[in-house]
C-alpha cells in the first residue's frame, strides 16, 4: 500500500485533499480533509455534524482528490460546490461515485471506522484510483497560506472566536506578496463566506 500512496502523493504526515463522498440519497459532497499517514496507515478524523461524517458513516466510502485550486478548497470548506464540479466514476461497488472533475488524481478508499460521540476515525484502504495528469508544482507559500487560513475559517464558523479571525488575517501579507490572482481570490472568498 505504501508505494501506491506515494504514487498518489499521499506522504507521511498530514496531506490536505478534497474528499468527495456520496449521501445515502445519492447526493455528492466535497470537503477538504487532512489525511493522516503514519506508521504505514492512512487515516482520517471527521467531526460529527458534517455531511462528510454522515456520508462516510452511511456508505463507508470516500475519494481523496488531489487538487491545486485554492478557490475550490475555500468553496468546499465553507459552502456547497456546484454539481458540475463532480464527475462520476464506475466502481466495483455497484455505485457510481463522485470525484472532482479537474483533479490531478483521485483515489477511492474504503473506510473502516468507529463512530465516536463527536468524531469518526477511519483507517482507509485503497480500492481504485486514477492519475489524470502529473503537473510539476513548486511550493507556493500563498497557496499554503490559503489552506491554513481556510482551516482557521472552518474553526471560526464552529467556535465563533475572534482569535481565529485574527489568525486568518495574519496570512494577508504572505498571500499578497507570494500569491497569484487565484490565491488572492481564494483569500478574499474566505471573508465573503464566513
Amino acid at each position: 500500500m505504501n508505494k501506491e500512496l506515494d504514487r498518489y502523493g499521499l506522504w507521511e504526515g498530514i496531506n490536505e485533499v478534497i474528499v468527495t463522498t456520496l449521501s445515502a440519497l445519492g447526493k455528492p459532497n466535497a470537503a477538504p480533509i487532512g489525511m493522516i499517514r503514519r506508521d504505514g496507515k492512512l487515516m482520517v478524523r471527521v467531526y460529527k455534524g458534517s455531511q462528510t461524517y454522515t456520508n462516510i458513516g452511511d456508505t463507508g466510502l470516500l475519494a481523496a482528490n488531489m487538487v491545486y485550486d485554492p478557490v475550490l478548497f475555500v468553496r468546499s470548506a465553507l459552502s456547497d460546490v456546484a454539481e458540475e464540479v463532480f464527475a462520476f466514476i464506475k466502481t466495483d461497488t455497484g455505485e457510481d461515485f463522485p470525484v472532482i472533475t479537474d483533479c490531478s488524481a483521485w483515489m477511492l478508499l474504503r473506510a473502516e471506522h468507529n463512530n465516536g460521540s463527536n468524531v469518526l476515525v477511519a483507517e482507509l484502504h485503497p480500492i481504485i484510483g486514477n492519475i489524470n495528469h502529473q503537473t510539476i508544482r513548486p511550493i507556493n507559500r500563498a497557496f499554503n497560506a490559503v489552506i491554513e487560513a481556510v482551516v482557521l475559517a472552518t474553526r471560526y464558523k464552529v467556535f465563533v472566536n475572534d482569535k481565529y479571525l485574527s489568525q486568518i488575517k495574519s496570512y494577508s501579507s504572505i498571500i499578497s506578496k507570494c500569491g497569484g490572482s487565484t490565491e488572492k481570490e481564494a483569500y478574499d472568498l474566505i471573508f465573503k463566506l464566513i
